[in-house]
């Protein structure tokens, strides 16, 4: 709508519906505009560094956990890359190895029975 005038009068010229400025109207009696007075502009920064102060600590608390989440992180992996335990025979060997282990010298196990 805005991009239809060329200039500031035409845009003037334009008359809202009835409706719309009621709105606009009720709108300017409810939100007075601000004085600008001597200590308008440090209230207003004043204001702007109190919500400031606030995301700046919470963004700072955010960072502290993602480094100490990035810490321990790394620390369990180093922890389990060095793992200089050794390994248990029983689990280092396959199947096929401990039955090749056991059938070495029981042989005479698996001698069929004579019957007399």
């Amino acid at each position: 709508m805005a991009s239809d005038f060329r200039n500031r009068s035409e845009m003037e010229a334009f008359e809202l519906p009835t409706d719309v400025q009621a709105m606009f109207a009720s709108y300017r009696d409810a939100m007075p505009d601000p004085e600008a007075g001597a200590n308008f502009m440090p209230q207003l920064w004043t204001r702007i560094d109190a919500r400031r102060n606030v995301s700046f600590n919470f963004g700072r608390l955010a960072k502290g956990f993602v480094s100490v989440a990035m810490a321990s992180c790394l620390a369990m992996s180093l922890l389990f890359l060095n793992n200089s335990a050794p390994v248990s025979p029983v689990y280092g060997e396959t199947y096929l190895d401990a039955l090749a282990a056991a059938d070495s010298g029981d042989a005479d196990l698996i001698r069929p029975l004579e019957v007399l």
